[in-house]
């Protein structure tokens, strides 16, 4: 079994409120509130279909065992906490450009944990892919809509797929 969790977030949102309601053309500060939430909705579900992160964050990860070389999600890394086996630390190298590769020293372990830090992605294409998904968000956001919200607009996808990892 596999498990990640976020131990809490460093960087912050990617778009503004104010971006928002830019693009979108809304002139009322009524919905501010409804638009910050719409904001960490969307940047979520772009974070899970690239498994990568938008913002900095503070993960653990967890396995069952490992044969001593895996790759951690969601990165590319910034720094990485710590590496223990059944509670006790491992010595460990990083591979990859991304530093999301770990070789264990010894090879094979059990109950391995990883405490790291991932990098965010700040570019114009995933700031453009989340303001069209807050906007679609926005558009149908009343219970009477006939089309619910059942997974990422397409258009969104076209602007995300370059940035998505295959590991989840």
């Amino acid at each position: 079994m596999r498990q990640i969790k976020v131990n809490s977030l460093i960087g912050s949102e990617l778009i503004s409120v104010d971006d928002v309601k830019l693009y979108a053309k809304i002139d009322t500060s009524v919905d501010d509130s409804l638009i910050t939430n719409m904001i960490s909705q969307a940047r979520i579900w772009c974070e899970n279909y690239i498994s990568r992160d938008i913002i900095s964050k503070n993960r653990t990860y967890y396995m069952d065992e490992t044969n001593g070389l895996f790759d951690l999600p969601f990165a590319p890394v910034t720094s990485i906490s710590s590496v223990t086996s059944e509670d006790v630390a491992v010595s460990y190298s990083v591979v990859g450009l991304d530093n999301e590769t770990i070789e264990l020293t010894n090879g094979s372990a059990f109950q391995v944990k990883v405490v790291y830090v991932t990098t965010g992605i700040n570019d114009a294409m995933i700031k453009q892919a989340m303001l069209q998904f807050v906007a679609m968000l926005y558009d149908n956001r009343s219970d009477f809509v006939e089309k619910s919200i059942t997974e990422i607009p397409t258009n969104v996808k076209s602007l995300l797929t370059s940035y998505k990892s295959m590991f989840i």
